[in-house]
């Protein structure tokens, strides 16, 4: 891992670059337009008809926060078109997002962003549409439907509290995602988790529980649940807990079964990973009365468990339409956030020969990796995207006259 200070040197670097090759983000949460336009000189052709068009759309994850995405589309403005006009995001049929722009008559290039969330739903069509200007003709170029293998995975979480108390309510409100939460009928002290027994977790939160000793019988099927489902585990527990109440579990969590372990001992925090199982200790009297702190450990904990252990790319064209001599666009993104800066190379081939090549860079801005090339000659092409010598992905294109 480079040093802070050599990371903030390749960024400032990175973004310079950025802004010369293509600029960049500026406020993607206020959905302002984030690139420089491009200005037209003052001889504006009119003997055409003037007309918008959707060039590219990117979708790609917030990755500092997984109930949402960012969508980034850019509009062509050709012959002098005036007036404002409406972007609109459409999923399902439903409206999900929209801003106006105002064109002008010398600028060609408007880029918009939208942060996406809420009930999107990724398995059903996408369209963005933008209302014509006045006098312009030719309308078909103004929606394009798509699309995304992108899909927000919020985790399912089953917290088991073996007694409530002031930690359950700081836990559950710290969770951020959906979960089921099973606890003691105040009245009688029976415990039932019958549901938890038949759904699947992603994550389960042993929340103050056992609060007695539970049978071995009882403990092998949760391990058996637990294991082949898959389920990561987080137990919180208080220092002055009955040792024998909990000392079952312990191997769960990588610690030491012996008798009478001293609780003041261990970790706040522990975390144990075996193959792909990952479970967390956690041990404080009072939770929630270290509130900054300990929310983040919590949720630093969680994420932990989350992230994937290696690091996946994924890489698409963002162009609505492929043609030759025109700039295709190239982005990806990993599944978790990698701090180093990165450099790919991407080779454009055709009839199995490399006609162009380039390199695939990393904006820390916006959170994925972008690059643009033009293909001279029209028909099928391969990109072959390679991190050092290793192929890490290819995708087939057909370029247009």
């Amino acid at each position: 891992m480079i040093s802070t200070l050599k990371l903030i040197k390749k960024i400032i670097i990175l973004n310079i670059y950025f802004l010369i090759i293509m600029t960049s983000c500026s406020d993607k949460k206020n959905n302002k337009d984030y690139f420089e336009p491009e200005i037209l000189s003052n001889e504006v052709n009119f003997e055409e008809p003037i007309d918008l068009s959707i060039m590219n759309i990117l979708i790609y994850p917030n990755q500092f926060d997984k109930n949402s995405v960012y969508l980034d589309t850019e509009i062509l403005s050709e012959r002098g078109g005036e007036g404002d006009v409406q972007i609109s995001l459409i999923n399902d049929d439903k409206l999900v997002a929209s801003h106006s722009i105002k064109i002008k008559s010398n600028i060609s290039n408007y880029f918009q962003s939208f942060l996406i969330s809420g009930n999107i739903d990724f398995d059903k069509i996408f369209e963005l549409n933008i209302s014509a200007l006045e006098g312009e003709e030719n309308i078909s170029n103004n929606r394009y439907s798509f699309h995304s293998k992108l899909k927000i995975e919020k985790p399912k979480i089953a917290v088991i509290s073996g007694k409530l108390n002031f930690n359950s309510p700081f836990i559950i409100n710290n969770l951020n995602t959906e979960y089921d939460h099973f606890y003691p009928n105040p009245l009688d002290g029976n415990l039932d988790i019958t549901n938890f027994w038949f759904n699947e977790y992603d994550i389960l939160i042993l929340d103050n529980f056992p609060s007695k000793p539970v049978s071995d019988k009882w403990l092998n099927l949760f391990l058996k649940k637990i294991y082949s489902e898959e389920t990561s585990l987080i137990m919180t527990s208080r220092f002055d807990q009955n040792f024998n109440e909990i000392k079952n579990f312990f191997p769960i969590f990588g610690l030491n079964t012996k008798d009478n372990i001293d609780l003041q001992s261990l970790n706040s925090f522990s975390r144990f990973s075996k193959q792909s199982f990952k479970s967390s200790f956690i041990i404080s009297n009072e939770l929630y009365n270290h509130s900054e702190n300990f929310k983040k450990q919590l949720v630093d904990t969680i994420d932990w468990i989350l992230f994937d252990t290696n690091i996946q790319h994924s890489f698409f064209i963002a162009n609505s339409n492929l043609k030759k001599n025109k700039s295709i666009f190239i982005y990806g993104y990993s599944n978790i956030v990698d701090l180093e800066i990165k450099n790919f190379n991407v080779e454009l081939l055709q009839n199995d020969s490399v006609i162009d090549s380039l390199k695939l860079l990393y904006n820390p801005i916006s959170g994925y990796y972008f690059c643009q090339l033009k293909a001279r000659k029209a028909g099928q092409h391969i990109l072959k995207i390679k991190e050092n010598n290793k192929l890490i992905d290819t995708i087939n294109i057909n370029i247009f006259n």
